[in-house]
């Protein structure tokens, strides 16, 4: 049974959504005023505290309380990995979620979406962010959303609002669609634009995705020329996603460790909490991740690679002055982040707008303030 009052709530929602900027275009202000997004998130989990996380499952039974936050401009967690049912509610890792509204909005609105182009969503999910583009389209054949998981339960919503899209159960990284579209729009992390994602598109497409995770990660905006090279701008305001999910995931390896390397840095222990920064890093690092550490009088820092290398950064409380590095495996992850700490602190900190990428055939190009500025080509 549908709620009597999900309409004046949605309506809200948009209202909310064009007050704080994030929502203009006038179609996609009429579609989220008449997208029943409940009918997508029957269920989630709100994070009800605790260590480990303890998530309380939350549905229609729960009244006001399940409808509320699904109108409200928030993210919330559909799915959890390795799921275990504990006194409570549950245990788990999120792996699926429900996009918050106003990032959803601000990536359709910067695709500039007509009605009559040829989209791709490479990540359905629930299928709410599917129905807000397919409202803006003349027919349902011009859209195609595929997923790995999930996509026979979205397809029914969809259908059932009469939006009769091409749902495909594949990678969309990898998948070949034997068309091209005008545009595409990725919810999810992307380590890299795949040569399969870059051929889809279209001259003169649009593609929006979030990349250079799990580190940190920030939307680029790329626009397809005639002969399939991308390029474009990394947009002010980011935003996070979960990390894509490939079938046949490679296994983490293990790198040939030398001996460590050891010393004193002047990197400060604070910018391990700045986006921009390990936006930075992240971009030269692909697929490293960060762990936090604390023991008594001292806390540590490590970046950790896919095959194994490392470095880690001791900071101590009786010495915050001197804090100490060591690293193991070739080659170096210190050496790397002592260079990227080094041209970021030379160069004013910029943040990731000050970025842009380009993808061709062959490179991933990260450029500074233009594309024809100072560059990089990443591994």
């Amino acid at each position: 049974m549908q709620p009597l009052n999900w309409k004046s709530r949605a309506s809200s929602l948009a209202a909310e959504l064009q007050e704080s900027g994030d929502l203009t275009a006038p179609r996609l202000i009429e579609a989220v005023s008449s997208t029943p997004r409940h009918l997508f998130v029957p269920r989630y989990f709100v994070n009800a505290g605790g260590t480990p996380t303890l998530w309380r499952e939350c549905t229609e039974t729960d009244g006001d309380d399940w409808l509320r936050p699904i109108y409200s401009n928030l993210t919330l967690v559909t799915a959890l990995d390795q799921a275990e049912q504990v006194t409570g509610g549950w245990h788990g890792t999120p792996t699926s979620s429900s996009t918050q509204p106003s990032l959803t909005c601000r990536m359709i609105e910067a695709l500039d979406i007509q009605s009559d182009d040829h989209v791709l969503d490479g990540g359905l999910g629930t299928g709410y962010q599917a129905a807000l583009i397919a409202a803006q389209l003349r027919h349902g054949n011009q859209m195609v959303a595929c997923d790995l998981n999930g996509t026979s339960e979205a397809a029914a919503r969809l259908k059932q609002l009469g939006l009769n899209i091409s749902v495909v159960p594949a990678d969309a990284t990898s998948h070949n669609f034997n068309r091209r579209f005008d545009k595409a729009i990725f919810s999810f992390g992307l380590p890299r634009i795949t040569d399969t994602i870059r051929s889809a598109m279209a001259p003169g497409g649009r593609l929006i995705a979030n990349v250079f995770g799990p580190l940190s990660a920030a939307l680029v905006l790329l626009e397809a020329d005639d002969d399939g090279n991308l390029s474009g701008p990394f947009l002010k305001d980011g935003g996070a996603f979960m990390p894509a999910r490939h079938e046949g995931e490679a296994a983490v390896t293990s790198a040939e460790l030398t001996p460590a390397s050891q010393g004193y840095t002047d990197i400060p222990v604070s910018v391990f909490d700045d986006y921009h920064f390990k936006f930075w890093l992240a971009a030269h690092l692909p697929g490293v991740g960060l762990q936090y550490g604390t023991e008594e009088n001292q806390s540590t820092r490590r970046l950790v690679m896919m095959d194994g290398r490392w470095c880690e950064l001791l900071y101590r409380d009786d010495k915050p002055e001197e804090p100490q590095f060591c690293g193991q495996g070739e080659p170096e992850v210190w050496e790397t982040l002592r260079w990227a700490w080094q041209w970021w602190t030379e160069h004013n900190m910029p943040p990731w707008e000050h970025f842009g990428l380009t993808v061709t055939d062959t490179e991933h190009r990260l450029w500074y303030q233009s594309p024809d500025g100072q560059s990089w080509a990443l591994r």
